[in-house]
């Protein structure tokens, strides 16, 4: 369950953090990934070898998990719009919940494989820098938008 919502805050940040680029401009990936991996690199003391191992891992992981997160904001927001019956709602959790844990046995199978690539002392490091990242980003965008705010008001 633990990891299900770090997954779940992970997605909602990468997500929020989109939203906060597209308002003062153009959201970015290859941008975004860049200044993630350096954040990342610095914070777990990767080489330049390790990270060559580490992110094509990393990358694909995160991409089949933000695929089931889709989906899972997909059958919200169908959810929402439509006319439903209790059973379409208890269906629709036991689909959720379903996409969930598939999305925690993707991190596990994942995991694995990125303890092959580099010491799992670093992907720990990892795991919490991407963490951090987010936290931070948060963080900027909050200020950003009091900044914004401030200006309006005058």
């Amino acid at each position: 369950m633990k990891k299900s919502l770090i997954i779940l805050f992970s997605c909602l940040l990468s997500a929020s953090m989109m939203m906060a680029q597209h308002q003062r401009g153009k959201f970015n990936p290859e941008e975004f990934k860049a200044k993630l991996e350096s954040f990342i690199t610095g914070e777990a003391g990767f080489s330049e070898a390790e990270a060559q191992a580490f992110y094509p891992i990393y990358h694909e992981m995160k991409g089949k998990q933000r695929q089931l997160q889709r989906d899972i904001f997909s059958l919200k927001k169908e959810m929402k719009h439509a006319e439903v019956s209790d059973k379409d709602y208890a269906a629709a959790i036991q689909k959720i919940k379903k996409l969930g844990v598939e999305m925690a046995e993707i991190e596990a199978e994942y995991y694995k494989k990125l303890c092959g690539a580099v010491s799992p002392k670093k992907v720990y490091r990892a795991m919490q820098a991407e963490d951090r990242f987010h936290r931070k980003m948060l963080e900027d965008f909050g200020h950003a938008r009091n900044h914004r705010r401030e200006h309006e008001t005058k």
